[in-house]
């Protein structure tokens, strides 16, 4: 499996005055060493609160705890003395230097089975080289990069050593400010010189603007805590949610950063309005913290850190639409037709979901809208109230997070990737029951078994998906698809929903049942799915 996603694309024209917390994870697989072999786990842990000319972060001992303790949770030994990961404190240049240099003599030690986790809690500078970051020791000054020290160079130490998996958590707020950049800086050097800079209340870190370059590095993955265009506070949001995923159980690394943005999208407040954004390009199925998921799904994939989670579904034929003589048939239904998808797609695994809709939220692109997180605040609950309008929104947004065309699907392609090859009525089968979606369970389809009325949505993962790995097409929400059901396509007046709601009657679950609504219409079941056309090259590396 190959995990894409853009070059980091930090905007044109000058940035101005908005803090940015970064964190750069970069992971690099090398072969997988004996089968059964425990893999060793070394981690490095600072935490830089006091600066001889830099503003003091006191919050950063406490992100360097806090992540010290998950990771002794998670089976990491310290790099340095072999024992339980404690965390280093305002290190100088030099300090920090002695420290990596007996985390690269652990690593050879350990073997090439190694996983090595460094976190940082600190100012940070951003660089323009290829996106890269450096930490700043405590005894750095405001106007030289004398004695920074790169992820790159980072890095490249640890995989030449023999490390099988680096990952590098840089903490960090980063002011992205108007004027000359130290974006000249080649990687892996530790000279220039800078303009003085400005710093805001709380934040951790200084940058220059820099126009986006390819990285070479495409094995890496490099993520920031916040996104380049709006502001974080050394408020220990971050760590917190980082250390309470570091410890879940039953999901691998991508898994787990998936759920950290987010988290912290749908935890941000209007103090701290958050959104964790990364760029990778993960090379086979990413370890795991505590455990893996024996049913997750290793083809699956997402453009960005707030993309949905996608997945490949291939080209093929198969018969749509309902029989005259099906339970529950509506007249507006298609009848029984052989379609033909012609190249392979990918569709989202999950309903749209409330965190992924806040991140677009907090780019001020989608609209705020009535949510169900007060009773419920899981960010895997689906965004609901969305209009055709807001799809049309939050699809432009993704197309430029992710630098990839979204739209949703046509009602054949929602309908080819929710059978997944089957004929019958439901996806699952020719009956449904209450344990096989969420929907009206009081009401009866044919002899089906009732239960009690929930009236909410459930997280969109509380279900298995099918064969083509796309999970709860039946219940749960309304969802949105490009079909115009009267009118010409650039003259429609009502648009195709598919798939049912919590509050649907079973017969409307069945896949060939089709739900119409104006455009500017909102209901509190309505939701969506996306889809997006494949470059010739993915068609194959995706699958």
């Amino acid at each position: 499996m190959t995990l894409w996603g853009n070059s980091l694309r930090w905007g044109t024209g000058s940035i101005r005055a908005f803090a940015l917390t970064a964190l750069a994870v970069l992971m690099l697989a090398t072969p997988h060493a004996a089968a059964g072999e425990p893999p060793a786990r070394l981690a490095l842990v600072i935490a830089n609160s006091n600066y001889a000319d830099l503003p003091a972060l006191p919050n950063a001992r406490r992100d360097g705890d806090t992540i010290s303790k998950a990771l002794v949770r998670a089976s990491f030994v310290d790099g340095s003395s072999g024992g339980a990961v404690q965390p280093r404190q305002d290190l100088s240049g030099a300090a920090t230097e002695m420290e990596l240099a007996a985390l690269e003599r652990s690593v050879r030690k350990a073997g090439p089975n190694t996983l090595v986790l460094i976190y940082f809690s600190g100012h940070g500078v951003g660089l323009g080289t290829y996106g890269d970051a450096a930490l700043v020791p405590t005894d750095a000054g405001l106007t030289s990069v004398r004695g920074l020290i790169t992820r790159a160079q980072i890095t490249d130490r640890l995989l030449a050593a023999g490390a099988r998996t680096v990952v590098i958590v840089l903490d960090m707020c980063r002011n992205a400010l108007d004027g000359p950049a130290l974006a000249q800086i080649p990687v892996g050097t530790t000279s220039g010189r800078a303009d003085p800079v400005e710093f805001s209340p709380r934040s951790k870190g200084v940058t220059r603007y820099a126009p986006a370059q390819r990285r070479p590095d495409q094995g890496f993955l490099v993520a920031y805590s916040t996104s380049p265009d709006q502001l974080a506070f050394d408020t220990g949001l971050f760590s917190r949610v980082l250390a309470e995923e570091i410890v879940r159980p039953s999901q691998n690394l991508a898994e787990a950063f998936k759920r950290v943005s987010d988290r912290v999208a749908l935890s941000s407040g209007a103090r701290s309005w958050q959104k964790p954004t990364f760029d990778y390009g993960l090379q086979g199925e990413p370890p795991c913290f505590i455990s893996c998921n024996p049913n997750s799904d290793p083809a699956r994939f997402y453009d960005c850190a707030n993309c949905p989670w996608m997945r490949v579904v291939p080209a093929g034929e198969a018969l749509l639409g309902s029989t005259q003589g099906e339970p529950g048939r509506t007249r507006d239904e298609l009848p029984v037709r052989r379609v033909r998808i012609s190249r392979p797609i990918a569709v989202s695994v999950f309903e749209l979901t409330l965190g992924e809709w806040t991140a677009c939220q907090l780019d001020s692109v989608c609209r705020p809208r009535p949510n169900w997180s007060k009773d419920n605040p899981n960010p895997l609950i689906p965004a609901t109230h969305l209009s055709y309008s807001d799809a049309t929104d939050y699809l432009r947004w993704l197309s430029d997070k992710s630098g990839r065309v979204y739209r949703l699907p046509t009602e054949d392609e929602w309908e080819y990737a929710a059978r997944a090859g089957v004929t019958g009525p439901f996806g699952f089968g020719d009956d449904i029951s209450p344990g096989l979606a969420n929907y009206d369970h009081t009401a009866r389809y044919r002899n089906s078994a009732v239960g009690p009325f929930r009236g909410y949505p459930e997280a969109v993962t509380n279900y298995p998906a099918n064969a083509f790995g796309i999970a709860q097409s039946e219940g749960n929400v309304w969802e949105w698809t490009s079909s115009c059901f009267d009118g010409s396509p650039d003259q429609c007046r009502t648009r195709v929903l598919r798939g049912g709601s919590f509050q649907s009657v079973p017969a409307e679950l069945r896949l060939a049942s089709r739900f119409r609504l104006p455009e500017d219409k909102v209901r509190i079941d309505v939701g969506l799915r996306v889809v997006r056309d494949l470059d010739p090259t993915e068609t194959v590396s995706l699958r």
